[in-house]
């Protein structure tokens, strides 16, 4: 009988010890498809809303309304998620499978003159945050509890867009 109780002791703390653990497994995860997910839609917006005039001139120049609508297209379609609301730079997304909460992109385009080639180069700077969803039945209901803040999840990339010959 007491080595039942041990046995039962020692499952009940390894779950707690290894729970925890996976869910940094599974932050990781999340954290890594929601970089991937912003870096390929702001290559394929970057791609498709280059101001191909300006490139004759090896200038750099982007439409910003058109990067924007592409990026919100790839971006929702990689996270499975639709866009909720956009006002100026800001854009937020609302997940269609309950999979992720309201994640918040934030979009910083701005054009400058690179004084050594006298040309335009546009950078883009992306920044997407999210309160992050637990996964795990102890950490759902920790964060349920309502004594800490939410973890959120923010990912920064930044596009530097040039044309040379």
């Amino acid at each position: 009988m007491r080595t039942i109780a041990i046995g039962l002791l020692l499952v009940i703390l390894a779950s707690i010890l290894i729970e925890p653990l996976v869910e940094i497994s599974l932050v990781m995860k999340d954290k890594i498809a929601l970089g991937t997910s912003l870096s390929n839609a702001a290559r394929s917006a970057k791609d498709r809303s280059l101001q191909y005039e300006a490139m004759r001139g090896l200038d750099a120049k982007v439409d910003p309304e058109r990067f924007k609508d592409y990026f919100s297209e790839a971006f929702g379609a990689a996270m499975n998620a639709s866009l909720d609301s956009r006002s100026g730079d800001t854009l937020r997304f609302r997940s269609n499978n309950g999979k992720w909460n309201d994640i918040v992109v934030t979009l910083d385009i701005t054009e400058n003159e690179d004084p050594s080639t006298e040309r335009t180069v546009t950078k883009v700077e992306v920044s997407a945050e999210s309160d992050y969803r637990f996964k795990t039945k102890y950490l759902r209901a920790a964060s349920g509890a309502g004594t800490t803040s939410p973890f959120r999840m923010k990912m920064d990339r930044e596009l530097l867009l040039s044309v040379k010959n």
